[in-house]
């Protein structure tokens, strides 16, 4: 049966119930304070309060100040999802950043129901920087999930966050992968230096993942190390715990060549144990500084003489090196520690090597 169309007011059928809302004198929109079982009780309400409105009585209802309140408020609400998600120390202490000082200080205050796309998108635009990108990215992409919880828990009909492509980031500088023969010349450098970035060059370790190496993770027998752990800093104090994902749990083959050099490391090395780091610090004991792999990479770019390279664009190498053999995604996602195919593509180059062999091939075409 179709309804009139109210004069104050309006309801609207919700799982559970009826729910009616209204805009006050002040401008803004209220929802009635619960769902009413039947349409009839939620005009009632309505016409109470449309009484009110007209006999100059009626008040903008009071916030009420217990937690269930806090938790309408995007301020509260996002605390509170940061707080119950099980993130490593890294992660919570970069998150929290994003939230205290990107996200709140702007929306922080505005009450769930009332984060509009259009409010999301100018704080995108005037807040979120063009020249910190992946800050941009990383900051957009927190209140995106963060909304998305509250869209689940019902606490919004639907994500505000709907800015096509903002939770990307376009790379602001071609890498130029490292070659096979330049990642060799490694090899001269003393084993202390010179194998933790073949390690990143060739299989596509982190320098966390790097650092948090223990000896049971290395099998010289099977040609693979075991990513188990990495070691991240928040505050000053170190941490070592699992990776960042469940997805950086992996195990990683191990080049051939780069084994005997490995097997001639480890024979040398002054502390036994099988938890023993594989690199460690200068204790013997600890794991390596940060410091300390560093002044390893500032060693190994001089050697390879790509000081343009980052100890992370190792990774670029390593994904680059593995799609020149034919590796498929699903290779690529493992090695690399992804959950998505997505995240694989952006470690994926076309360097000198490939690009002249892909236009012989086709200046090939030319003569059939």
């Amino acid at each position: 049966m179709a309804h009139k169309r109210r004069l104050f007011g309006s309801i609207e059928r919700r799982p559970g119930g009826y729910r009616a809302r209204y805009v006050g004198v002040d401008g803004r929109r209220y929802d009635a304070p619960h769902l009413f079982l039947t349409r009839i009780d939620a005009e009632g309400w309505l016409s109470e309060v449309h009484r009110e409105v007209l006999q100059g009585t009626w008040r903008p209802p009071q916030r009420d100040t217990g937690q269930g309140s806090e938790l309408e408020f995007l301020s509260g609400f996002a605390r509170r999802c940061i707080a119950e998600r099980d993130l490593t120390p890294r992660t919570r202490e970069e998150y929290e950043k994003l939230l205290e000082n990107l996200i709140l200080p702007t929306l922080g205050d505005v009450q769930l129901r009332f984060l509009e796309p259009d409010r999301i998108r100018r704080w995108y635009s005037t807040v979120l920087t063009d020249d910190k990108p992946t800050q941009r990215k990383h900051s957009y992409s927190l209140l995106r999930s963060i909304l998305r919880e509250a869209e689940e828990e019902g606490l919004i009909e639907r994500n505000p966050c709907r800015i096509r492509n903002a939770g990307r980031v376009r790379r602001t500088r071609d890498i130029e992968p490292a070659s096979p023969v330049e990642l060799n010349r490694l090899l001269d450098l003393p084993a202390r230096q010179g194998l933790p970035v073949l390690l990143a060059g060739w299989c596509g370790l982190r320098a966390g993942e790097v650092r948090g190496l223990r000896r049971r993770d290395l099998d010289l027998s099977e040609g693979v190390v075991h990513v188990r752990q990495a070691i991240t800093r928040t505050k000053g104090e170190v941490h070592i715990g699992p990776p960042k994902t469940t997805a950086g749990i992996r195990d990683v083959g191990i080049p051939p060549h780069l084994l005997p050099h490995l097997a001639k490391y480890v024979a040398k090395l002054p502390v036994a144990g099988r938890d023993g780091f594989l690199f460690p610090g200068q204790d013997g004991v600890s794991p390596m500084s940060e410091k300390a792999l560093r002044y390893a990479y500032d060693q190994a770019r001089k050697v390879t003489g790509r000081e343009d390279l980052t100890f992370h664009d190792l990774r670029h190498s390593a994904a680059s090196l593995a799609g020149m053999t034919g590796a498929t995604t699903a290779e690529l996602k493992s090695m690399m520690g992804h959950a998505t195919a997505g995240m694989v593509e952006r470690y994926q180059h076309a360097n000198r090597a490939s690009r002249a062999r892909l236009a012989e091939n086709m200046s090939k075409l030319a003569d059939q």
